[in-house]
């Protein structure tokens, strides 16, 4: 995808630029497929599709009753969803099935989204999980008859078996193989971006927290594996990362999903103004309905006490 080319830039060919923008994080395939297969996996033990749309619904309700207040503000969004440990345990049904409860099998599917593909022998984490409040962006593996195309497809070509049936997918021996294959090469997962950042060179990353297709986990994974290798300083002299609460891919959800990094990027690169909030909008029928502060993480915006919550100018970011 683009941000995989954005980030090959900054890590193979450090001279190209002095300012690149990504948001999506698609840059690391051969573990990304792996996630996607899990979820399908989860949301079909046996093969049989067991989330319905009326079953997310529910959760999702009960992930804001119990989360949505945590950031101080009631507004449907959690602004740092990692705070959020509602157990889906909550919901399970006395018996069998009813409406506003999840069966055993669900809540058990439910769970295994929430924690993400795990190696069964080693128990290394291989991919991000699905956060808590994305739960309305599940239906396009939820209720899809195979996994994403992307994930069989790869699959096919990392076991060089044209006819591999994903059911067969092993979570340990097949990742290892993954990460060694020719596919590999299309990762752009190398935080050593020391050549870029050293040079000037300035990145901005970001993220949706409701993401499902590429989970929230993948960027804030890539942030912290580049300020472990840069450390914090070389860091903050060069990156940023923004996460969008609310965000799914690139924009849609529920949150203040417009905004304009670009020019941020530029101020950056060409006056030397460091970045700090960004404020983002929510339009909905071509109107702006709220105005948010995207904070560089790990900040984030918190509400001042007064005025209206659908107001920037009364969030600060901490």
């Amino acid at each position: 995808g683009g941000s995989a080319a954005a980030l090959h830039e900054v890590q193979k060919y450090p001279a190209d630029y002095n300012g690149i923008v990504v948001g999506g994080h698609a840059a690391h395939l051969t573990r990304q497929i792996f996630g996607q297969l899990w979820l399908w996996m989860a949301a079909h033990p046996n093969g049989v599709a067991t989330l319905p749309a009326g079953k997310l619904q529910i959760l999702h309700d009960a992930v804001l009753n119990k989360c949505d207040m945590l950031d101080g503000v009631k507004d449907g969004l959690l602004e740092n969803p990692m705070r959020c440990t509602f157990d889906p345990k909550e919901l399970e049904c006395r018996a069998g099935d009813a409406a506003g409860c999840l069966t055993t099998a669900q809540v058990e599917a439910v769970q295994k989204i929430y924690s993400g593909p795990i190696n069964p022998r080693t128990k290394e984490r291989i991919w991000s999980p699905l956060f808590r409040g994305s739960e309305l962006d599940w239906s396009f593996f939820a209720e899809s008859a195979s996994p994403i195309g992307i994930a069989t497809s790869a699959l096919r070509m990392i076991t060089k078996d044209p006819a591999f049936d994903y059911r067969a997918v092993d979570f340990d021996s097949h990742v290892a193989l993954a990460d060694r294959s020719e596919i590999a090469r299309v990762n752009a997962s190398n935080p050593d971006i020391s050549g870029y950042v050293r040079r000037g060179g300035k990145l901005i990353l970001s993220g949706g927290w409701n993401n499902a297709l590429v989970p929230a986990g993948a960027v804030l994974h890539y942030y912290d594996n580049v300020q472990k290798t840069l450390g914090i300083e070389d860091t903050r002299q060069g990156v940023r990362l923004y996460m969008v609460p609310g965000m799914i891919e690139c924009n849609g959800g529920p949150g203040t999903d417009t905004f304009d990094l670009l020019s941020v990027m530029r101020r950056w690169v060409e006056r030397n103004e460091a970045p700090r909030e960004v404020v983002a909008s929510r339009v909905e029928h071509g109107k702006v309905v709220r105005t948010r502060p995207l904070c560089p993480y790990p900040q984030v915006a918190t509400y001042r006490g007064s005025g209206s919550t659908d107001e920037a100018k009364n969030f600060v970011c901490k």
